[in-house]
């Protein structure tokens, strides 16, 4: 079942037909969907497009591998069987009589320069000589973001300035998440988002006629699940020194949130801890974040989990996997480690995500009263009590602030609580204020009471959360 990405199918069709030339780099994180999304749009044009997956064996193999792909629309015999350079297929392309549009797509495109690492090299001589003269659409995907990043924006590069167009293919929001989920209600598709994030093919392994508790023993806890090992296979396949990073997460999973308690906790000197959480910021399996407002303040920056499945996986699996190992049933392992509790606790933190999306969404239509130019966390220090304040979803511009509380509770939001987060209003300088309350289970009737009639007051339930802005 091929789910949304609407938008990025309009840019490959916009591209497609544009007839003339045009390079198009597509990158990503592994598993994020981009060879579907481009499997899914060559079989709109299958009769022109040459879809090529590189692997990392010799340049002739894969010279083979793609000549054969490129018989499928190209009617030659037997004659491409002989080329075995690259040099062969560019040549051949730059003679052949055509005046259809053809695509070709060239995935896992990195893997072509690790047998070959002049292969960028012999692209851009095809690209200047040969194939910026003809009616082609040329699409290079790849999932090592850093890599994808420096071939084509490091100008010392060859491929530098040759693309038109670029595509960062974005795991899939809540709500489009949701597709995925046609028998759940809002509450139990926020459940499974928050454990699996917005990867589709996590998402599509959920099965919306099991509850919750099963789809997680299924796929997470039976050693036969899909995502039993999936965060140790992605740290081995995408990162050389995958133990010495997976202390670093183990360590923000713990709490260990500045950079300075990171390096206390995995023993090494901050140069090298701020290296490899750069790297694994790149991959968007963490994120940094300041307060909101105070971008400029780096001595307030704290890192935490970004990806939804290795925060699932470091908080509830990883520490007790041995258990899994003939000592206790899948099923037991997910009533003693995980259960009812233990699960919204951890909910209510990626809740927060799920407020800030929702309201970029709105921000983004013009929805609200005014246009945010910040929006995240912030944490600091009360005006009135001098004790510590947290914001979970701020927005800003210079005039206006939005403060939001995000509560994913089975108690209505409170009178101590509303309290609370006008407290946290008087940290924020700004003229106009403006408050929303996100609440799983609503507020109480006090509360109702005393922000009835206040036009910069809004109450958001789950339902709200899945409106159309």
């Amino acid at each position: 079942m091929f789910v949304g990405r609407e938008k990025e199918l309009l840019l490959l069709e916009s591209l497609y037909d544009s007839n003339r030339f045009e390079m198009l780099v597509v990158h990503g994180r592994r598993r994020v969907g981009k060879s579907f999304l481009l499997s899914h749009f060559a079989n709109r044009h299958r009769g022109n497009t040459i879809f090529f997956t590189a692997d990392k064996s010799s340049e002739r193999v894969n010279v083979e591998n793609f000549c054969s792909e490129m018989k499928n629309i190209v009617k030659t015999g037997d004659f491409l069987g002989s080329f075995s350079s690259w040099y062969d297929v560019f040549s051949f392309l730059g003679a052949a009589e055509s005046t259809e549009r053809t695509v070709i797509v060239m995935d896992e495109f990195t893997y072509l320069l690790k047998t070959d690492p002049s292969f960028d090299s012999k692209l851009q001589n095809a690209i200047d000589r040969i194939l910026k003269q003809r009616n082609v659409f040329l699409i290079l995907c790849g999932s090592e973001i850093s890599v994808m990043e420096r071939l084509f924006d490091d100008s010392s590069k060859p491929l530098y300035g040759r693309k038109t167009a670029e595509l960062k293919l974005e795991p899939f929001s809540y709500t489009e998440a949701r597709s995925f989920f046609p028998n759940y209600n809002e509450e139990n598709s926020i459940v499974a988002y928050s454990i699996l994030g917005g990867i589709p093919l996590y998402l599509s392994l959920f099965d919306d006629s099991l509850s919750i508790r099963d789809n997680v023993i299924k796929n997470c806890l039976e050693s036969s699940g899909y995502l039993f090992n999936e965060v140790e296979t992605l740290l081995q396949m995408e990162l050389k020194e995958s133990g010495f990073y997976k202390e670093i997460l183990l360590a923000i999973n713990s709490g260990a949130l500045a950079l300075g308690e990171i390096k206390n906790k995995v023993s090494s000197d901050s140069a090298k801890i701020a290296k490899y959480l750069a790297v694994l910021m790149n991959l968007g399996i963490i994120k940094r974040e300041t307060p909101c407002g105070e971008r400029e303040r780096s001595r307030n920056t704290l890192y935490s989990m970004e990806d939804n499945y290795f925060a699932f996986y470091f908080q509830f699996i990883y520490r007790n996997r041995n258990s899994l190992n003939g000592l206790i049933p899948p099923a037991g392992f997910f009533d003693r480690f995980i259960g009812k509790e233990k699960l919204g606790s951890f909910i209510g933190h990626r809740f927060e995500g799920i407020c800030e999306s929702y309201l970029k969404t709105r921000f983004y239509a013009g929805r609200m009263p005014f246009y945010a130019t910040d929006i995240g966390r912030w944490w600091g220090g009360s005006r009135i009590s001098k004790e510590p304040i947290a914001i979970d979803v701020l927005a800003l511009d210079d005039e206006n602030a939005l403060i939001c509380e995000c509560k994913y509770t089975e108690r209505p939001f409170d009178e101590k609580q509303l309290s609370d987060l006008f407290e946290s209003g008087t940290c924020i300088d700004r003229k106009n204020k403006y408050y929303m309350i996100f609440s799983k289970s609503g507020v109480t009737s006090s509360v109702l009471e005393k922000v009835a009639g206040l036009n910069n007051f809004k109450i958001v339930g789950l339902l709200d959360l899945f409106e159309s802005p």
